[in-house]
């Protein structure tokens, strides 16, 4: 018993401090992301009859579910894009901490601005949305830079399973909270849902802030530099990103792994409460219900899935969740009922923070740490850009078919492709 327990403890301050930003950051994920702020959008931002979008000689209608795509997309563009430069920069000059944490207060006050939408404020609240998401999205890369540097490499399944563990407790308390707040709004002194939904905003953006402080005083101040900068000075900079890059394959086909499958993984995430509020019906309280257990299992999902993978191997384990991960995207396809979103996200959530931190520590073990936040810029740009391609598929197959069933069931070439790629990587450093 007191082993298990150890298990569940960080061993130091600094991770105490890595672990608690997931806690604190994993609120905007389940609330903002995940349940809230997709289904307000579409139900009281959004027109109902929807809107014409013109993007230069091209114009067409479009509804909630598509135009949130779009939105996700655009987001995580941005930080794809930019994301190895801003950490080769960071290692560079030793700026990792500083640039983690101005990104992640950016963040949380992007966040509270969500609550000042209203009807009609389509391009106000996407435009909140968008810096608050790409703040999300480029504090991870810094967040995961730690790892290496606060976990000697036996730890990296522990300590990565543990940090997501902690983040979907945090998520989930708040969260619990929001779905209190939906039931009995007059217990904080509100009236409507939507009056809550907004006070849940602002909550989220101060929660993110409160819980990212330990970071400011427990995580390490200076972490170690690149020591072959030199035989690399006089490239472009791009050609010393990629060239650090392409000179370890196993990094590259890791970083190519993981675009694929998480295309379905984040897909699935970002597009579930859309998918449940506009196919299934389901209400805004049934919704955070559902994601709500979602967090409860997900956490004992994370433990036992990195106690797996440190008896049996981290790609073998990553390689069983992905089956898993195939079979969930056939059930979404053909659900019809609302008992069915709840069972989907039982699995979801047992296989979810395994799957995303198997990866992480996987990769972790594969770089040098001196140059960790460049590379983990790299596998931003796996995890993003799969982020970005997998909701604007969802959101063009939906505008051409009318209806995302389709979408959906493609999502399991991700999957198998993400797969297939993970097989040329050795398990072992």
């Amino acid at each position: 018993m007191k082993a298990a327990m150890r298990r569940l403890l960080p061993n130091s301050k600094a991770q105490w401090a890595w672990c608690l930003y997931d806690w604190a950051n994993s609120a905007f994920a389940t609330s903002i992301l995940a349940v809230l702020f997709p289904v307000y959008f579409a139900k009281v931002i959004m027109p109902s009859k929807g809107m014409a979008l013109h993007l230069g000689f091209l114009r067409w209608h479009t509804q909630a579910s598509s135009l949130w795509g779009y939105t996700v997309s655009t987001s995580l563009f941005c930080v794809a894009v930019i994301a190895p430069w801003i950490g080769r920069w960071a290692d560079l000059q030793g700026k990792r901490r500083p640039l983690f944490l101005l990104l992640a207060f950016c963040g949380a006050a992007s966040t509270t601005l969500l609550a000042f939408t209203g009807h009609g404020t389509v391009w106000r609240a996407l435009a909140c949305f968008i810096v608050a998401y790409a703040c999300f999205s480029a504090s991870e890369i810094f967040y995961n830079a730690f790892l290496p540097h606060i976990a000697s490499p036996s730890q990296h399944d522990w300590l990565s399973g543990l940090g997501y563990a902690y983040g979907y407790v945090g998520g989930g308390l708040l969260l619990a909270l929001h779905l209190i707040w939906l039931h009995e709004p007059r217990w904080i002194g509100l009236e409507t849902t939507h009056q809550v939904v907004r006070f849940a905003f602002f909550t989220v953006g101060v929660w993110w802030a409160f819980f990212t402080l330990p970071c400011l005083l427990w995580l390490p101040s200076q972490t170690s530099r690149p020591r072959d900068t030199a035989s690399t000075q006089w490239m472009p900079f791009p050609v010393a990103l990629w060239k650090d890059l392409w000179a370890r394959p196993r990094v590259a086909a890791m970083v190519v792994a993981y675009f694929f499958y998480n295309n379905g993984i984040q897909t699935v995430i970002t597009m579930a409460s859309v998918y449940g509020a506009t196919e299934l019906g389901l209400s805004t309280t049934s919704l955070t219900g559902a994601f709500l257990m979602t967090q409860w299992i997900a956490f004992p999902g994370a433990t036992l899935l990195s106690a797996a993978a440190e008896r049996f191997g981290t790609r073998r384990v990553l390689f069983i969740s992905l089956a898993v991960w195939c079979c969930v995207v056939v059930f979404a396809y053909g659900m019809h009922s609302p008992w069915h979103f709840w069972i989907l996200a039982a699995i979801v959530g047992f296989i979810l923070g395994g799957s995303q931190s198997l990866s992480r520590s996987l990769f972790s073990r594969l770089i040098p740490g001196e140059k960790s936040a460049e590379f983990f810029g790299f596998f931003a740009i796996g995890g993003k850009f799969s982020a970005i391609l997998g909701p604007l598929v969802f959101g063009i197959l939906r505008d051409v078919f009318g209806t995302p069933r389709p979408a959906i069931l493609s999502l399991v070439a991700f999957f198998l492709i993400g797969a297939a790629m993970l097989a040329t990587v050795k398990d072992d450093p």
